[in-house]
């Protein structure tokens, strides 16, 4: 069981989706990186032979239109996640030019700053579909720390809508099966001397790519938002009730280490 969090009050939403200046190549987008459904079936059609006058006519066996072989999606394990924002990923993501997503050519883009290792945010979600979220651009606003732990609560697998807003391109816009939680901010040092005095959000995700060949990758696209609320020393000091913060990304599953172990935050601190 995660640690007891506290709970939040009402913050000011002043929505941005715009990353905070970056400390380290880990920020949701790090300076020193060039980093950017529907699938019809046709049933087969059945010839059913004519019978002969001498014959009786048969009766005829409903077709069976055979299944067409998917892969669900498992939105469990750890990932690695990349801001839209990034123009090195954009440019690789839709070329000048093109009308639709490169969605390969991204994922082999992202795993080369990945191999660094470099990434904008990080998330693990574990078989309970909880977990836990970090990412930099969630930060107290005074220091410039991040404000962690984040918790995944309340996770589930189901049909998900992403809006424009919510969509790296109008093609992605729609509803699909996918991943949906809500983000809690739990007890920290961080929150302590009146600086913050909550935070929570939400968070999506479902997959937009996957390799031909088993074990060929898969790409998710998703977007996260969170609201921290700020204490008393914050309010003093001119920073105002609290901030809101928001972002699309791109996420990969992590990368293992020598033992097969994948590698990235562990859902407890």
């Amino acid at each position: 069981m995660p640690p007891k969090r506290k709970q939040t009050g009402s913050s000011q939403a002043m929505a941005t989706r715009s990353a905070k200046k970056a400390k380290t190549s880990a920020k949701a987008a790090p300076s020193n990186v060039t980093i950017a459904e529907t699938a019809t079936t046709t049933p087969p059609t059945t010839t059913v032979g004519e019978p002969t006058a001498a014959e009786p006519k048969p009766t005829a066996e409903p077709a069976t239109e055979p299944k067409a072989k998917e892969s669900s999606p498992q939105f469990t394990g750890k990932f690695d996640l990349y801001s839209t924002l990034l123009p090195f990923l954009k440019s690789e993501y839709l070329p000048q030019g093109a009308t639709e997503p490169q969605f390969e050519t991204l994922y082999k883009k992202i795993l080369f700053y990945q191999a660094k290792p470099d990434f904008s945010m990080r998330i693990n979600i574990d078989e309970a579909k909880t977990g836990r979220f970090t990412c930099p651009v969630i930060c107290n606003p005074m220091s410039d720390e991040e404000l962690e732990p984040i918790y995944i609560e309340n996770g589930q697998t189901k049909q998900v809508a992403f809006s424009e807003m919510e969509a790296a391109h109008e093609s992605t816009i729609g509803t699909g099966l996918g991943y949906t939680a809500k983000l809690m901010l739990g007890d920290s040092d961080g929150c302590g001397c009146g600086m913050v005095s909550g935070g929570k959000g939400t968070f999506k995700m479902r997959k937009v790519w996957e390799g031909e060949d088993e074990g060929k990758g898969e790409l998710f696209e998703g977007y996260w938002t969170f609201k921290a609320t700020y204490g008393p020393t914050l309010r003093r000091k001119g920073f105002g009730s609290g901030n809101s913060s928001s972002g699309v990304f791109w996420a990969v599953r992590a990368r293992k280490n020598a033992d097969g172990k994948e590698i990235g935050i562990d859902v407890e601190v």
